[in-house]
């Protein structure tokens, strides 16, 4: 989460036809949009995992955020910084905008100090 926002940007995986969506194991009805920290961790998953077609793909962190009303509105949940065995946090889109935004106070009232 740090590192997103002293980044400003988080990475994805996306194809020609849009993000990648994992299906989520306890519940296959139920996608998660893979989030990583950096590019590195998403190339990693990306060779490991072996999803043919998808590349790294930086997004601003503020565009993101933006998107998260309308992954909740959908029910699609956010996998944060998947592993190649397919394990991650998963978060309701409208948690981990809360937790942004905690963190953004938190960075700003560092930054007051």
């Amino acid at each position: 989460m740090r590192t997103a926002v002293k980044e400003e940007q988080i990475w994805s995986l996306s194809n020609d036809e849009g993000w990648l969506l994992l299906d989520l194991a306890s519940n296959q009805d139920k996608s998660a949009f893979a989030v990583f920290p950096h590019e590195e961790f998403a190339e990693i998953f990306h060779r490991q995992v072996g999803y043919e077609g998808f590349s790294a793909v930086p997004l601003d962190l503020y565009e993101f955020i933006e998107w998260l009303d309308g992954l909740e509105a959908e029910h699609i949940e956010v996998a944060v910084f998947p592993t190649p065995d397919l394990q991650s946090v998963v978060v309701r889109a409208a948690h981990l905008k809360d937790d942004f935004q905690a963190e953004f106070d938190k960075d700003k009232d560092e930054n007051e100090d």
